[in-house]
């Protein structure tokens, strides 16, 4: 699966804690994308009528000094009274677990993924990522671990 996807399906599994019913607005999300590195910040909006955003939350990742590769700190912030655990998780999933998902390395630095009012169908399609792909992931992260330990036995 490419982030970009795995984004979306995170704030539509998210759709009912950031929009009210009947809102007219989109959901972006925003990172820089630099392939070779995993991302440090993505950032999540709410667009509503001509344009005018407001911060929804920022998740990232501080890294040490010692290691550019491993994460030092990692922080959630949600902004302007937003709050959505569903979204928290899933953010959190997607940053922890980066090397599990795509990222073209033709697009452009600004990563940008829009998502506007999602269908029914789509709702449950974000619904079963977020139980079956996180749980499916996290599983074979624990197979890996414990063939680690067997391995080093």
């Amino acid at each position: 699966m490419d982030l970009d996807g795995a984004l979306e399906l995170a704030v539509v599994s998210s759709w009912d804690d950031l929009v009210n019913p009947g809102e007219s607005c989109s959901i972006h999300v925003e990172y820089r994308n630099m392939s070779e590195l995993p991302l440090n910040s993505v950032e999540v909006w709410k667009i509503k009528n001509r344009g005018n955003g407001t911060l929804v939350c920022r998740y990232t990742i501080s890294r040490s000094d010692s290691s550019p590769v491993a994460p030092a700190t990692l922080e959630m912030h949600f902004a302007n009274n937003y709050r959505s655990t569903i979204l928290a998780d899933n953010l959190d999933f997607i940053m922890r677990n980066q090397q599990q998902f795509s990222r073209p390395p033709d697009r452009s630095i600004y990563g940008l993924v829009q998502i506007d009012l999602p269908s029914e169908e789509e709702r449950g399609s974000a619904a079963i990522w977020g139980r079956g792909f996180r749980t499916d992931a996290t599983e074979a992260l624990a197979v890996e671990v414990l063939q680690g330990k067997t391995a080093s036995a």
